[in-house]
């Protein structure tokens, strides 16, 4: 029986409250306690209001899980025991909750190695399970990902990329009229993109060293409502850059890192990315001494 971590509402605790099996998941969507479906009514409110914040805090009052892995210790690559097969797909930010539920049948009815589709907490995304086979490791598991974006996938409104990260959180989301099938066929297509060169390592003079340990820091605390923090952080390297203390290759090859690396922030990268880019170039005309 496939079983998979299930962690607590608050995303900074990382180490698993124990497991759960499909059929438990897939009850958790359809079927949760009165008090979880207010929280997603007050979510759905959110995202039509488009009050991005709020819809982030209440996110962190629902559990979350890794489908893709079973973990020993915290949800990060160093501990993950074992790849279960089973890996998330997500679609954002559809055009309606009558499109997002017209897309959940599609998803279902036109590819079959999906274990289930459900909507997403906010009822404007899509989120589903497909079936692969057990991956050797997590560039194995990245090259099915890989796959499906290149072969079917990318075709579509609202897919997100960030699913490739096999330990990141998957929220708990409402909808009782959530798709399953027993015994889906397996995606086996892998696909190995062509390296890109690796990013610079920095060469650090100790302000350089100061820049990296105080953006890191504040870029670290960034849980939920991601966009005013990082425009804030990105805006004071960009004042570092201003100063002389780090060149803006060296600003933006960090902030990107540390965007990739934060569990928040790496489900919307792209995203993120431009952000914070625009901020140091702002940053850059205050110049910012250490």
């Amino acid at each position: 029986m496939t079983t998979f971590p299930y962690y607590a509402a608050d995303i900074k605790r990382s180490k698993p409250l124990g497991e759960v099996s499909l059929q438990q998941f897939y009850r958790s969507i359809s079927n949760p306690k009165k008090s979880i479906i207010d929280i997603y009514s007050r979510i759905s409110q959110a995202e039509i209001d488009g009050d991005m914040g709020l819809k982030a805090e209440l996110k962190t009052k629902l559990f979350s899980f890794t489908p893709a892995v079973r973990i020993a210790g915290r949800r990060r690559y160093a501990d993950i025991s074992a790849f279960t097969g089973l890996m998330p797909l997500d679609f954002d930010h559809l055009p309606s909750r009558n499109f997002a539920t017209q897309f959940k049948y599609f998803l279902f009815e036109n590819y079959p190695f999906l274990h289930a589709v459900w909507l997403s907490a906010s009822m404007m995304g899509v989120r589903a399970l497909a079936s692969i086979p057990i991956a050797a490791d997590v560039d194995d598991y990245k090259s099915y990902f890989n796959a499906l974006e290149r072969l079917e996938m990318s075709q579509y409104i609202g897919f997100d990329k960030a699913p490739q990260n096999p330990v990141l959180p998957l929220f708990l989301s409402y909808d009782p009229a959530l798709l399953t099938r027993d015994e889906p066929i397996t995606w086996e297509e892998r696909y190995h993109p062509i390296a890109s060169p690796p990013i610079a390592q920095y060469k650090y003079d100790d302000n350089a060293s100061r820049v990296e340990k105080i953006i890191s820091r504040l870029i670290h605390r960034i849980v939920d409502n991601g966009h005013p923090q990082l425009r804030s952080a990105s805006f004071s390297l960009g004042g570092y850059v201003g100063a002389g203390h780090i060149s803006q290759e060296e600003a933006t090859n960090l902030i990107t890192s540390l965007i990739q690396s934060n569990a928040y922030l790496s489900q919307k990268p792209s995203v993120y990315i431009r952000t914070a880019k625009e901020m140091i170039a702002k940053g850059m005309d205050s110049p910012l001494y250490l």
